[in-house]
């Protein structure tokens, strides 16, 4: 499950697929050195964007693709 807490590498090991989601959103993280310690709430608000829309964005992409 994604939360807001855990870091964007931590995300991106566990999910790496959504690196394009991110990548769509605005979010290149897959090529960001913050990655490795931002926090996924931190680098969502960094792009200025909704958390809990991002978060819900993520989650619906996950069901989406691996039912």
């Amino acid at each position: 499950m994604i939360n807001k807490n855990m870091s964007i590498m931590e995300l991106l090991q566990t999910y790496p697929e959504l690196a394009q989601a991110l990548s769509n959103m605005g979010m290149g993280c897959s090529r960001c050195l913050g990655s490795m310690t931002e926090t996924l709430e931190q680098g969502i608000k960094a792009h200025g964007l909704d958390v809990n829309e991002v978060l819900e964005k993520l989650e619906n992409y996950l069901k989406k693709n691996h039912g």
